[in-house]
């Protein structure tokens, strides 16, 4: 299923810069966290997939799927990002072919480089697809996470005028892609990459929130970054906002969920 868009809750006057912010229900939160959330969360296709290709080993099913799901319990900053970007898949015309967890080697850790590394559909053709995700329930507007060395900041900003950061992500979507069905999309996007002077590419910036929608979090950040938004590079700002207080329990309510499909999946044996 397909994560609701939500209702419009602001939307940024910019000349070069797609800046809004949306709000989800509890009831649509919910039923984002539990579908497509969880799947993007524990990576649900690639390891069904690796699960089905064990069977003939002999061993349990159950037991397999131990062995192949992660174990452990997810942080609330990594089920923002699940978050996040399964909505830039069902509303931002986004392709981010992996979970967030298929290439982390340390449970509660997080890869450099970008939280968003995929590709970006436009009528004009498909492009390389770079983003930064922050959760916060921070009461400032803009939050605290917007700032410092490791802030929301300085990372759009780094992947705006850094090539050496994008051309590193170009090069980590190739070896993945190599040989998927969506290689044909990546040598696309990578003909506009080069031909551009390597400046055709989409940056999204996603903030998860869970208090009174402001587009104070996002209005000075958009002012910013629209000196970077020329040629073929286009940038797009959301805030995504869910009820008051409800990030905390985002760890809750996909641990639920978890033990709901593990014993659905008992069941099934």
């Amino acid at each position: 299923m397909a994560i609701p868009k939500g209702k419009n809750e602001y939307k940024i006057s910019s000349n070069s810069i797609v800046a809004f912010g949306i709000s989800h229900s509890k009831k649509e939160m919910e039923l984002s966290l539990c579908t497509d959330v969880y799947d993007k969360l524990y990576d649900m296709k690639e390891n069904m997939d690796l699960v089905n290709s064990l069977q003939d080993t002999g061993f349990d099913r159950m037991l397999i799927m131990e062995k192949i799901f992660p174990q452990d319990k997810k942080e609330s900053w990594e089920i923002g990002e699940a978050y996040a970007q399964s909505y830039a898949e069902s509303n931002l015309s986004a392709i981010i072919p992996w979970g967030i967890t298929r290439d982390i080697k340390k449970p509660g850790s997080s890869l450099p480089g970008a939280d968003i590394v995929g590709l970006y559909k436009h009528e004009s053709g498909t492009y390389f697809l770079f983003g930064e995700i922050k959760t916060s329930s921070d009461r400032d507007y803009p939050p605290g996470v917007m700032y410092g060395e490791h802030g929301f900041k300085h990372q759009l900003e780094d992947l705006c005028q850094r090539k050496e950061i994008t051309n590193q992500l170009v090069n980590y979507l190739a070896h993945r892609l190599k040989n998927d069905a969506l290689w044909p999309q990546y040598a696309e996007a990578f003909k506009k990459y080069m031909s551009s002077e390597e400046e055709a590419v989409h940056i999204l910036g996603i903030l998860i929130r869970d208090v009174v929608p402001s587009e104070d979090d996002l209005r000075t950040r958009t002012k910013a970054l629209e000196k970077f938004a020329v040629g073929k590079k286009t940038i797009e700002l959301v805030g995504i906002y869910v009820p008051e207080d409800e990030v905390r329990n985002f760890p809750h309510i996909i641990q639920e969920e978890h033990e709901r499909r593990s014993i659905s999946n008992v069941k099934k044996e």
